[in-house]
């Protein structure tokens, strides 16, 4: 059986050699020819699909590059960017210059003028580099029924502060207030919010501004927090980028925004930019402000030593950050 198998092998070769020598050299050609138009065919396809990749890739670029312009511009209005999908695509939002990084400590770049942020859509395109700030937030309980009434609103407008590093809130009232000593107790954790009583017969005053701030010494970052007034959740995000940005030790508003509560049914409110919160949005580092921030002061003391040089302070003109009402000195 093998020499069998072995004799059908070389008779089958020898058929086909001999059909190959009867059709000639042109069928060899021919064959060649033909292998070599259908290898440029495959070619030609092939760089079609390269093409018609490449062109799909750049066609997808173009769409998300137009896509992230309108998100930036869109996320830049405040009302939008506390939404969930703002915060998201801020986040992982990558095409950000590197005159936009944020630092802490800050880069000292101050010159003798004042420095105006007028475009919020540079804060909210700014990404911090590396340790974002903590704040500590110092509020005075102001004595009165309506405390009672206001408290729990007060704290979860604090808690809803959309900030990207650490935040406290330190509660202060006078120690005679008994209402309000158990209502900030009730809400202090001793951590996130710490309730601290100020000695002295004036209240609200400097000394127990001072005392709070004493009490949120290890933030990096002090910021006045009105009980009076409601604070847009992302006050905090925009002042501290502010300052970090501007390479000032302090951020400050240039206007706010007072409701008429006398005639509610209007929904009219002034923008203010002077009068009696002209300091009620300062936020600044924390040597600073033991050395600057003398807060609740008289007419006559304010020129002394509650004014603060322009070379130090850098104005945000965005009145919607916060909100006081009129019925509330």
């Amino acid at each position: 059986l093998p020499s069998c198998a072995q004799f059908r092998v070389e008779s089958a070769a020898e058929a086909y050699s001999d059909s190959v020598d009867a059709s000639g050299p042109s069928t060899t050609g021919r064959r060649l020819r033909g292998g070599g138009i259908v290898a440029k065919e495959l070619q030609e396809q092939a760089r079609q699909m390269h093409h018609l990749q490449e062109s799909r890739r750049q066609w997808e670029e173009a769409f998300s590059a137009k896509v992230a312009a309108q998100m930036r511009d869109m996320c830049s209005d405040l009302r939008h960017r506390s939404h969930g999908h703002c915060r998201d695509f801020l986040e992982h939002d990558i095409h950000v210059p590197d005159h936009l990084a944020l630092q802490w400590p800050p880069k000292d770049d101050r010159d003798a003028s004042p420095v105006v942020v007028v475009n919020r859509s540079v804060l909210v395109s700014a990404r911090w580099s590396g340790r974002i700030p903590s704040v500590g937030c110092v509020a005075l309980v102001p004595q009165g029924s309506q405390v009672e009434r206001w408290m729990d609103s007060f704290v979860d407008n604090f808690r809803h502060q959309h900030y990207e590093g650490g935040k406290s809130l330190v509660l202060v009232y006078n120690h005679t207030d008994h209402r309000a000593a158990k209502l900030a107790k009730e809400r202090a954790d001793g951590v996130f919010i710490k309730a601290v009583a100020a000695q002295g017969v004036e209240f609200p005053s400097t000394a127990a501004a001072r005392f709070g701030m004493w009490h949120a010494r290890d933030a990096d970052i002090i910021a006045r927090w009105d009980f009076e007034a409601w604070h847009h959740p992302e006050r905090l995000n925009m002042q501290v980028r502010a300052l970090a940005l501007a390479g000032r030790p302090a951020s400050l508003l240039a206007r706010w925004t007072v409701l008429n509560s006398r005639a509610p049914s209007t929904g009219s409110k002034n923008i203010m930019e002077a009068g009696a919160h002209w300091d009620g949005s300062l936020a600044g580092e924390g040597g600073w402000m033991q050395k600057s921030w003398h807060p609740f002061l008289q007419a006559g003391e304010e020129g002394v030593v509650g004014s603060h040089a322009p070379r130090d302070v850098v104005s945000m003109d965005e009145p919607g950050l916060l909100i006081y009402d009129s019925l509330n000195p």
